[in-house]
């Protein structure tokens, strides 16, 4: 079973954190690196592979990016963070249907998280 971030260690909760950051100011290379810290020492952390997943996207790696959101969601399938970032790497692709589906997911685990209903 999959760590929540709250059941992470505090280091990497932090790490988490400011990898969400980066990705808010287009830092996708800091931003990954950050999110290769938490898998070194957590390396079957759901979120976190699905946010590294939306770095490589970024940075026009979609078929690893796909693979690390796909493994992520495998791992913590009730994983709000897991499907909100699937949806906005299939809204970055163009792919509106799919894009809307995880969005939907998302707020079905997290019906009151207000970045979730804002892209859906």
């Amino acid at each position: 079973m999959s760590l929540t971030i709250s059941e992470l260690p505090h280091k990497e909760q932090t790490l988490f954190r400011s990898a969400l950051k980066l990705y808010e100011v287009r830092q996708y290379k800091r931003g990954l690196k950050t999110c290769d810290q938490i898998l070194k020492k957590v390396p079957n952390h759901g979120e976190t592979l699905a946010v590294k997943g939306m770095f490589l996207s970024n940075m026009e790696r979609k078929e690893e990016a796909y693979e690390h959101i796909k493994r992520g969601i495998e791992i913590n399938p009730n994983s709000s963070i897991s499907w909100h970032v699937f949806g906005i790497v299939n809204r970055g692709d163009l792919k509106y249907e799919e894009a809307a589906k995880c969005y939907e997911k998302a707020a079905k685990v997290d019906s009151e998280n207000v970045h979730i209903l804002r892209d859906l």
